[in-house]
């Protein structure tokens, strides 16, 4: 017998769906993105998609809430499997850069600072915050990680890295925010370890590539 509330488990997976393809559609068409889309590209029909979701704020709500848990998931996954602390941040820092946040933070506009303060997010920020100073504990400990870098600076940067540059096209855009990881992990890092030296991205040669993936 389902308890009160709980979703049947067609119904769940159905809602699971959903969210799952607006994520992908807000992170392909960004603002553009309509409902009707999600319900046709999820393969359910548009009363299905309105019985979970009965407004576009309420999907977009489902869609940051999920996008923290992949968060805690990631630092939570970060923390148990890799043996040293710095390599656990520097596994949940990309993870996080590679989430694809930027075109849903455009999609939601105003609504992110609305959802930020519900319960649900509350919530989910605390788990998130508790799991990652963990790791960041750890990671001072280890002598990896500068002291003066503590759990907040490590959000910050990431809450910079997941905006990503929504107007380059996608392969750039994509190779910047790599670039921009390597190089904020570098600062971060107490003592950086050698690397080959990489070969500086100049205006020219950003103008360039813009102009080349533009026409392509």
């Amino acid at each position: 017998m389902r308890a009160p509330g709980q979703l049947r488990a067609d119904a769940q997976r159905n809602r699971e769906l959903i969210i799952d393809t607006a994520r992908e559609v807000f992170a392909e068409q960004g603002p553009g993105a309509t409902m009707d889309e999600v319900a046709r590209l999820a393969g359910v029909g548009a009363g299905t998609l309105y019985r979970h979701f009965p407004d576009r704020d309420s999907l977009i709500h489902a869609v940051l809430a999920d996008a923290l848990e992949r968060m805690i998931a990631l630092a939570q996954k970060a923390r148990e499997e890799e043996t040293w602390a710095w390599d656990a941040l520097s596994r949940f820092v990309r993870g996080c850069a590679g989430l694809r946040l930027d075109l849903l933070i455009s999609v939601a506009g105003a609504q992110v600072h609305r959802v930020a303060g519900t319960p649900e997010i509350n919530e989910g920020r605390v788990r998130l915050l508790e799991v990652l100073d963990q790791i960041v504990s750890a990671a001072h400990d280890e002598g990896a990680l500068r002291t003066d870098v503590g759990t907040g600076d490590v959000m910050g940067v990431v809450g910079l890295l997941v905006r990503g540059l929504p107007t380059l096209p996608a392969a750039l855009g994509d190779e910047l925010r790599e670039r921009a990881v390597r190089l904020v992990l570098a600062g971060m890092r107490a003592h950086p370890a050698p690397s080959p030296p990489e070969q500086p991205l100049t205006a020219e040669e950003l103008t360039r590539r813009f102009s080349a993936e533009r026409e392509s």
